[in-house]
């Protein structure tokens, strides 16, 4: 896994610094946003974190940058200065999320986490769609019985429920489904929902406002909502 970048004045670095290395995440610290941009000429991150403000550069502008660049890279923006319109340019910038200081290390240390799990899951689906799928085959009753019934759905904008025991192939239907249908163009989503806590789900699907449970600093987007994505639960 690539290294957590963080951008910020030395006190904040040197935490987080810390406080990941206790969670065994590498990490790579910057000064300011010029020597990061330098950087990112020759190399990317897991994940980016970095202040709102600093000499020399906008939090904002390097947040710019690196959607231009690396549209997929999750970036946490930080900010002391909490106010509403730096929360709306971070989310409408194309923030991950937004970390208002002072902050509480261990729930920056999960933000960040969840981050990497982001930017995992889209490496694994940008993998995917270089490689496809290799395409079903079976000449038996029950597989010609499903083959047809993937001809009839995918013209179809019904929700489909895939009904099985582990390991039989419900996400290569899935996928077969979404193949061959109208929204081909578009992303397939798999969600594990097994892999996200039980506490974390709704908020993970639906999103969450400011203030709606402990730890929630910012308004986030849920997975059902964000990007016109298309989850596909498991």
């Amino acid at each position: 896994m690539k290294p957590i970048w963080i951008i910020d004045d030395q006190s904040i670095r040197w935490m987080l610094e810390k406080a990941l290395a206790r969670e065994n995440f590498a990490t790579r610290s910057f000064s300011g946003v010029r020597d990061a941009l330098t950087a990112l000429e020759q190399e990317s991150p897991q994940v980016l974190v970095s202040d709102i403000r600093m000499p020399g550069g906008s939090g904002l502008e390097l947040l710019q940058t690196v959607r231009d660049k690396l549209p997929g890279l999750p970036v946490i923006i930080m900010t002391a200065f909490s106010d509403l319109d730096s929360a709306v340019a971070a989310f409408q910038g194309g923030a991950f999320e937004y970390l208002a200081k002072p902050f509480d290390v261990d729930k920056a240390v999960e933000l960040i986490r969840r981050a990497v799990d982001e930017s995992m899951r889209g490496e694994a689906a940008y993998d995917n769609s270089l490689t496809e799928a290799p395409e079903m085959l079976g000449q038996a009753p029950a597989m010609q019985n499903m083959f047809r019934a993937i001809g009839r759905l995918s013209h179809s904008a019904a929700t489909v429920l895939i009904t099985g025991e582990s390991g039989t192939g419900k996400e290569l239907v899935a996928r077969a489904l979404h193949r061959h249908s109208p929204r081909a163009n578009g992303p397939f989503i798999a969600l594990n929902t097994a892999a996200i806590p039980k506490d974390l789900l709704e908020s993970e699907l639906f999103g969450h406002e400011r203030g709606a449970f402990t730890g929630a600093q910012a308004m986030r987007q849920g997975r059902f909502a964000s990007r016109k994505r298309h989850p596909v639960p498991r």
